[in-house]
Order: structure tokens, then sequence, then C-alpha cells
């Protein structure tokens, strides 16, 4: 059975690590936790990035647990990419995203997403110090794309893009003001609908992890 189980993750590990996109995080979750887990990554997310993320935070819906939303550390020590427990549950997740990540379509790892951000940025003449990085899977196309926070040097957010991790394109961006505007002519209908889409759309990349909510010993259980 190790021997079936070894090879299956090696094929794995072969097929994925080929792929532009942060292949090291599901190859990483797959040596430690096996192929079902690493299959089952649903969000990936790395935090206050000045430039590519050392550490990052993975969501794996839990194979034999569905219910169960399994909290992952994977983090570069050395040269090499290492996986870790960081908790499980049913309440990890406010929200949890609908579809499992495809890593097969990811062609745009972090960085080039960076690269199409800070062209976007540019272009609406906003300047941004570090990144919030989301990996999830859109539930309208089944595109894994990249939700971005552009924050300043004090922490706050100055802009969101989202790209597409297939293609590159950009999908969605907002531009938020540094200081809110002190224009008296009230909005119209149509820029109130414009701002309200906006928000709605930010809104969708809440996935917000709630982590002194409930966590266990799951993995302890799991993998001994």
């Amino acid at each position: 059975m190790k021997t079936i189980l070894s090879s299956l993750s090696f094929l794995f590990i072969a097929g994925i690590s080929g792929l532009q996109a942060n292949p090291e995080v599901p190859v990483a979750v797959a040596q430690s936790f096996g192929t079902a887990t690493a299959e089952s990554l649903l969000l990936l997310k790395g935090t206050g990035a000045t430039a590519e993320p050392t550490e990052w935070t993975a969501y794996s819906r839990d194979a034999f647990r569905p219910e169960d939303i399994l909290r992952i550390s994977v983090k570069l020590e050395g040269a090499l990419w290492k996986a870790a427990p960081a908790g499980a549950g049913t309440r990890i997740l406010d929200r949890v995203p609908s579809r499992p990540l495809d890593f097969t379509k990811l062609r745009y790892r972090s960085a080039d997403a960076r690269v199409v951000a800070a062209k976007s940025a540019a272009l609406a003449q906003t300047t941004f110090a570090s990144i919030d990085y989301q990996l999830a899977t859109s539930s309208e196309t089944g595109t894994p794309e990249w939700g971005m926070a552009l924050k300043d040097d004090t922490g706050y957010e100055v802009g969101f893009v989202v790209v597409s991790a297939e293609t590159g394109a950009v999908t969605f961006q907002d531009w938020s003001p540094r200081v809110p505007s002190t224009a008296t002519t009230p909005e119209d209908e149509g820029e109130r609908a414009a701002r309200a889409v906006k928000r709605a759309a930010r809104k969708t990349w809440n996935w917000t992890d709630n982590a002194r909510k409930e966590t266990r010993g799951f993995f302890r259980e799991l993998f001994r």
C-alpha cells in the first residue's frame, strides 16, 4: 500500500511541477499529507508580501470528512518548501470556495500576477508597497484567479485587482482613494450602482479565517 501511495504521489508531483504557477505549494502538501489533500485545495493565501511570498496558508477540504476544512502552513525552509498542519474544523473559514483549485489550468504564478497588478496600478496612478495574495477558483467560470489587495506602507488597501491565473487577463480592478473625496456633488444613480457592483465584487474575496473559533488536532488523528 505504501508503495502504491508513493507512486501516486510521485505521478501527481511530476505532473504539476512542470507548471508555472506556484507548484511548490501543492507539491509540499502532497508530500506531507497525500495527493487527496493536495487535489482538494480550495484556497491559497499569502499575506503582506513585498516580493514572492515565502509562506503560504493553504485550505483544503478533507477527503474523508467533507464538512471539515484543513488549514496547512507551507513555508520555505532553506531551499525546500515544507507543509505543516495548522488546524482543522468546520468553522475555519466564514465562507468556503465552491470549487477546488485546478492546478492544470494555472499558467500565471504570483510573481506574474504581481507584474500585471503593478501595470494596472501605474495606469491608475496608484503606488503600493505590498500585496496580500489569494488564489481561488471562480464559481462562475471555473477559472483559477489571483485576488490581490495592494497596500501602501501603512497597511492601507489602495487597490484590489483580480487576475486570471490561466490567461493573465485583469477581470476586475478597484482603486480606493487614500483620502476620501471632499466633493459635495452627490453621486447619481449610475455612480451609486457602479460602486455597489464593485463593493459586491470585492466582498466575494473576503475569505475570512476564523483562527480562534475552531481548530482541532485532526491532523494528528488522521496521519498518525
